[in-house]
């Protein structure tokens, strides 16, 4: 019974993901494509003090927040499905305040500390196009907010739009307008930012007509209320989370500012979102992840969370392995193909932060399953370390070796996090054992792995050459491993392909 429902539950989640993977790989290879442009655009140094630009950009928009974002995200559909009008108006009417006020206090506080002339901070014109991509910090957290008011009402459509069309349409106006002009960094970010306020006026557009549609807006302002203790409750201890996130972002950034220059931060933050790419995968399936492990968790049904829970693990190892070989066994030939020469050394920095991300995938969800079985101590603890054990790290390795140092303390520190979760999870009953089918997937892996770095960066032939043989190698593991994930009773369709039982041995 149990192993039907876990079947049911995890075809399910695997269905839908697959089909929001597909808008989603769209979406991050255009922004990938987009990034790209703007290392081939900017000179090293103008791309590294853009790129610390951003990287405090996504810093901020979580500090701006409050840690309230979680929470917004949680309790907003649940008044919104009881019909709560005054609750859900005071939720988002709260949590906007707080990043307003936090965005200005912010950047007028990065301004103040601008002054002082401090180690790690941009200098002269530098510093002018910091100031500016600061502004899109409370932008963007006020666009999340809309989107995830959005999906309240079951707007997919307008989600689409605003987040995988018109944003990255938006961020690719700003770089072809620099390029028609011959603008530099400075121009950039003005055009960044005039971007993220028009999304941001269409996102609150399309947020109020919904609220208005459904009766929302006829609550009047004295009557809107805050579930304080359950709303807090919640949202301030996963404040860790995205104080982990501030961690791995700004600390190795900052001090490569302070250590290397922009040069440096250019080095290192020019293919952290490659490697990036490799959670691609785990992000997308991790929506539908929550939902079905949460039913059966209420069911009592901890075989089949356990079935679920490792089976959906051998799907994203698998789905992720082509990442992860494309940025770590093809490092050496990918990255001076994307990037230019100038940045050769940027290979050995990609194949790094390749491992910490792909480890990570191998041992995926753990995170969500002890949100699941209600372990948010143990979360807690295990983000307040991760975050003394990476900036520790970043302190010694990053002034030492550089932007490597960096994608060593980075990776490192996610490999440790990653591990003690999986020691927290083994210790939960019911979750205690790796089922023999999981280990062989790994062993899998690893051969395959070996055979491609050995084409990579020990053969290295032509750039193409590495491709096609990594996609055979691809091929070789979804083969071997087609059983195990069951690919034919979770996507029966696809036997409807005559040659698709032949290529992968099913």
């Amino acid at each position: 019974m149990s192993s039907v429902s876990a079947d049911a539950a995890t075809s399910k989640q695997l269905r839908g993901s697959s089909f929001l993977l597909a808008g989603r790989l769209l979406s991050k290879f255009v922004n990938f494509g987009i990034q790209i442009a703007i290392v081939r655009l900017l000179s090293k140094d103008d791309f590294g003090v853009f790129a610390y630009g951003l990287a405090l950009v996504l810093a901020g928009e979580l500090v701006v927040k409050g840690g309230l974002g979680r929470g917004a995200n949680r309790f907003v559909p649940y008044h919104a499905e009881r019909g709560d009008r005054a609750e859900v108006m005071g939720i988002l009417s709260f949590v906007s305040a707080v990043i307003v006020s936090l965005g200005l206090l912010g950047v007028a506080g990065f301004w103040w500390i601008s002054k002082l002339g401090l180690a790690g901070m941009p200098s002269g014109e530098g510093l002018q196009v910091v100031l500016i991509l600061a502004w899109l910090a409370p932008v963007g957290a006020l666009d999340t907010i809309g989107i995830q008011t959005l999906a309240c009402f079951a707007r997919p459509r307008e989600i689409l739009i605003r987040k995988n069309v018109l944003g990255p349409a938006l961020r690719a106006t700003a770089v072809a307008y620099v390029f028609l002009v011959g603008g530099d960094a400075y121009d950039l970010a003005v055009a960044y930012l005039l971007g993220g306020v028009v999304g941001l006026a269409l996102c609150i557009h399309l947020a109020l007509r919904q609220l208005h549609t459904h009766g929302f807006l006829s609550v009047s302002p004295r009557e809107w209320r805050v579930p304080w203790r359950p709303f807090l409750g919640f949202s301030l201890p996963l404040i860790s989370q995205d104080l982990l996130f501030i961690v791995f972002t700004m600390v190795p950034t900052t001090i490569l500012m302070a250590s290397d220059g922009p040069g440096g931060v250019a080095t290192f933050r020019a293919v952290v979102p490659a490697a990036a790419l490799i959670g691609l995968v785990v992000q997308t399936f991790g929506m539908l992840y929550m939902p079905s492990a949460m039913r059966l968790h209420a069911q009592g049904d901890r075989v089949g969370l356990h079935e679920h829970h490792w089976r959906s693990v051998a799907w994203v190892t698998v789905l992720s392995f082509p990442l992860f070989g494309m940025t770590f066994a093809v490092a050496p030939a990918l990255v001076p193909v994307l990037l230019g020469e100038a940045y050769v050394e940027s290979a050995q920095i990609l194949a790094v932060l390749a491992v910490g991300n792909y480890f990570s995938v191998c041992m995926a969800f753990n995170s969500d399953a002890l949100q699941v079985l209600a372990r948010i101590r143990g979360i807690v603890g295990v983000d307040l370390a991760m975050m003394g054990i990476g900036t520790a790290l970043a302190f010694l390795l990053c002034t030492a070796f550089g932007a490597l140092g960096a994608a060593i303390a980075l990776s490192g520190t996610r490999v440790v996090g990653t591990f003690i979760r999986h020691i927290l999870l083994s210790r939960t009953p019911g979750m205690e054992r790796i089922p023999a089918a999981q280990r062989r997937v790994w062993a899998k892996v690893g051969v395959v792995t070996l055979a491609a770095v050995g084409i990579g960066w020990l053969w290295q032939p032509p750039f193409l050459v590495q491709v096609a043989a990594l996609a055979i190698l691809t091929l070789a593991l979804l083969r071997s491993t087609a059983n195990t994930l069951d690919l034919t009773g979770s996507f029966p369709e696809l036997l409807r392909f005559p040659f698709f039982a032949r290529l992968v041995g099913v």
